[in-house]
């Protein structure tokens, strides 16, 4: 591996370092970081003062700065520095995503809050926020995603809005949208439930089932959300296509259409995964969460008959088997959460040990990279062996999710 994979970052040796490049994190021959990214190269003191310092080789970004020149050697990746950078980018980007996720939720909040009122909201508001997730996306797929997996409860209606925003968008650019179909995907999620506004509040916050005149009442949101939207000229056929199909179903059994197959657009089904998702793995009035593994496997028992077999498939493969959030008990005994989710590693996460093999809960949490530990001996003990209630070992998995080790 020469090069990562969007093509710009590029490790050469520091004698072919040139005035002009941009360095990524920089560090000596002992793996000791010397300076934090985008560094400009500006002067050959410079380079001969790293090279002093004992730097042997750098990551340049070739898209701020010069390449290598023609004929110089590019120096592979190890496997070592190819999962580091990978870990790196992640929580550079999770702080970034904090902020995105804080400034959606409020412009969600405001946007339906003025509906339930009878008044206009501020599109260009959402459609900046759709943009603010896009943007995330884009420099690292993962932190947003991780963040939307932290679930509230005391304001579900806007947090689910904006967690199967940023799903859908997610999910849509792993699948290949771009530019504006990844925007409309996502203004779409955020405004999936807008209808809901409409429904009066005795039945939309109702801890019991429905009744058969209740249900009837609710169904009908995704009309309702695009009878709001007929006065927003602006918002694109695929973001209402979101609206009114989160809840068609594959087999023809859902509503409001009763659409079934390839008659409901593709972007329809990608919502109707996210959405229950979402649902299922947050505390509501009526029932507790399920792990984000029964979850999951619901959803792939509809495979066919609820949902698309292969929005499912790639959904899985997308948020990991075991997605960020997820407390596990490994086959040694020990307890933690699952912190990050290498694409390629989806059974092999990063986990954050919190109790002992022994049941007691450590001093200090310890992580384990389970894809580095399975190759050492015994590695089998480090293989996840289920999944399990955080709540009932007194774990609040928002306390470490939102942890940043390079902090």
């Amino acid at each position: 591996m020469q090069e990562d994979a969007d093509g710009t970052l590029r490790k050469i040796s520091i004698d072919d370092v040139e005035i002009g490049m941009v360095l990524e994190d920089v560090f000596n021959a002992q793996g000791v970081l010397l300076l934090s990214s985008n560094i400009s190269v500006f002067s050959q003191e410079q380079i001969d003062t790293l090279r002093k310092r004992g730097v042997v080789s750098v990551f340049i970004n070739t898209k701020t700065g010069k390449d290598v020149a023609p004929g110089k050697q590019v120096l592979p990746f190890s496997e070592e520095e190819m999962v580091q950078r990978r870990e790196q980018e992640y929580y550079k980007e999770l702080s970034r995503a904090k902020e995105v996720h804080k400034i959606t939720l409020e412009k969600a909040r405001e946007a339906l809050s003025s509906v339930r009122m009878g008044k206009q909201f501020a599109a260009k508001d959402l459609e900046q926020s759709a943009q603010n997730i896009v943007e995330s996306i884009l420099r690292n797929p993962d932190a947003l995603v991780s963040l939307s997996q932290i679930k509230g409860y005391d304001e579900y209606t806007y947090e689910h809005s904006v967690n199967v925003g940023i799903l859908i968008t997610s999910l849509a650019h792993s699948i290949g949208y771009r530019d504006e179909m990844l925007l409309w995907a996502g203004v779409g999620g955020l405004l999936h439930d807008i209808g809901k506004m409409r429904i009066p509040e005795p039945i939309l916050n109702k801890s019991g089932k429905y009744t058969d005149a209740e249900f009837a009442v609710m169904k009908r949101h995704p009309d309702h959300g695009i009878d709001i939207l007929k006065n927003y000229r602006d918002i694109s056929d695929l973001s209402k296509k979101v609206v009114i199909q989160h809840h068609e179903r594959y087999n023809g059994k859902g509503y409001p259409r009763g659409l079934e197959g390839d008659n409901i657009h593709e972007i329809g089904l990608i919502a109707a995964v996210s959405d229950v998702y979402d649902a299922m793995t947050t505390d509501r009035v009526y029932r507790a969460a399920w792990t984000p593994q029964k979850a999951l496997a619901l959803i792939f028992q509809g495979c066919d008959t609820e949902y698309s077999r292969n929005i499912v498939e790639r959904f899985t493969k997308h948020l990991g088997i075991y997605p960020v959030g997820s407390f596990v008990q490994l086959f040694n005994g020990e307890r933690g959460i699952v912190i990050r989710v290498d694409k390629g590693m989806i059974l092999a996460p990063d986990v954050l040990i919190l109790f002992s093999s022994d049941g007691t809960r450590r001093k200090r949490p310890v992580e384990y990279k389970l894809a580095r530990k399975q190759k050492e001996e015994q590695g089998e003990e480090f293989r996840i062996k289920l999944s399990l209630n955080p709540k009932e070992y007194n774990v609040d998995v928002r306390e470490y999710i939102n942890a940043n080790p390079f902090d």
